[in-house]
């Protein structure tokens, strides 16, 4: 048996959160966890001023059923199935997504939550597009991005880690490793951030960022 991969022209779907204007400031590139759809997630961002902030939520682009075969639908950003290749289309697909805006005269934020901060984090080592700020919520950044994709950045970004010890995902020992692997792939540690809640997005916080 030989498995082949062959190219594909596909539909996918994307969402977005106020407008792209001269008075926006920020754009931020939002990623959703396991079993989540980017039409909801987007809606965690929503108490961000709408005149300076306009938001980009792609999304992954395996959708299945969460409870069986009928119901609540949700998507996956992969799974270990064809790895490189499901990572591949997620490049493909994000760089579609941002080629329909102009961003080089905006701030770049990336957030990642959950699944969607490994996603967020090889997307931002593959991209190598400028950014102000980066938020890993409740994720584990991806340890197999090379320190020599992050040789773009120059120093004055921001690295912000939020963690909850009411995440029943959260273990302490995930700090450290969290601090290794980021200083291991960009010379430098995040700044932690504890936030109060379960293993979600709290839009009161993000509201503040």
């Amino acid at each position: 048996m030989q498995q082949h991969h062959i190219p594909v022209s596909i539909n996918a779907s994307y969402y977005t959160l106020n407008k792209l204007t001269e008075k926006t400031e920020r754009i931020w590139l939002v990623f959703h966890g396991y079993g989540q759809l980017a039409e909801y997630f987007i809606k965690k961002f929503e108490g961000l001023d709408p005149e300076k902030n306009f938001i980009i939520a792609p999304q992954g682009l395996s959708k299945y059923y969460l409870d069986g075969v009928y119901g609540r639908v949700g998507a996956s950003w992969m799974t270990k199935e064809d790895r490189l290749t499901e990572i591949d289309n997620q490049y493909s697909y994000i760089d579609a997504v941002l080629s329909q805006y102009d961003t080089s005269e905006k701030q770049l934020i990336y957030f990642g939550f959950s699944q969607g901060t490994a996603t967020m984090g090889r997307y931002a080592a593959h991209a190598k597009i400028p950014f102000k700020k980066m938020i890993i919520w409740a994720g584990t950044f991806p340890p197999d991005t090379d320190p020599k994709d992050w040789q773009y950045l120059n120093g004055s970004e921001e690295i912000h880690y939020y963690t909850s010890r009411e995440d029943k995902y959260f273990k302490e020992e995930m700090i450290d490793n969290q601090n290794k692997v980021l200083k291991a792939a960009m010379n430098r540690e995040p700044e932690l951030h504890w936030y109060e809640g379960g293993h979600r997005v709290i839009p009161e916080v993000v509201a503040t960022l």
